[in-house]
């Protein structure tokens, strides 16, 4: 399941419904948390912005293709021999060969890591949410059982804006 399972509420009675049903369920105080106006600040939910896990993910798929993007280009010259620029000679054009295929690996990272949606969609931070008046109930690193229940809570009260994260780390 997630790590994360944030609902998002713009009414503060139903975001205390919705807070007192998990509380009955078992979750307390570390995995469960309320935010908002009155209570927790939008600084304390930094660690499962959307925008910030997008740019994690994308980073890490760069990170990771960045290299093979480099071995595969110097293998793709060396099975095709087309040179780039005659004058680099063999290894120069092995080289550039690298090069054009990091390019094409930190591109790769780029859209298979979530880079395309940050730059089209542009997801609104959640603190930016809390500020506009919403509130976020978060369930975090709760058993299985727990997030499950938690799921099952929010369904039975007709929640229909629930997100769920893995830990981007």
């Amino acid at each position: 399941m997630a790590d994360y399972l944030i609902a998002t509420l713009s009414d503060r009675i139903q975001a205390e419904e919705v807070h007192l049903a998990l509380q009955e369920i078992g979750l307390s105080e570390p995995n469960l948390n309320l935010f908002g106006k009155g209570y927790k600040t939008g600084e304390d939910c930094k660690d499962f912005d959307p925008a910030l896990i997008t740019k994690r993910q994308m980073q890490r798929m760069m990170i990771f293709l960045l290299p093979l993007g480099f071995v595969g280009g110097i293998i793709f010259y060396q099975a095709v021999r087309v040179d780039v620029l005659p004058s680099l000679g063999f290894v120069g054009n092995a080289v550039m060969g690298g090069l054009l295929g990091a390019a094409s690996g930190a591109l790769g990272g780029y859209i298979t890591g979530g880079g395309l949606s940050l730059l089209l969609d542009k997801p609104v931070p959640y603190a930016e949410q809390i500020e506009a008046g919403t509130f976020l109930i978060v369930v975090r690193d709760a058993e299985d059982l727990k997030m499950r229940q938690a799921n099952r809570v929010f369904r039975t009260l007709n929640i229909d804006n629930v997100a769920y994260y893995e830990r981007p780390d």
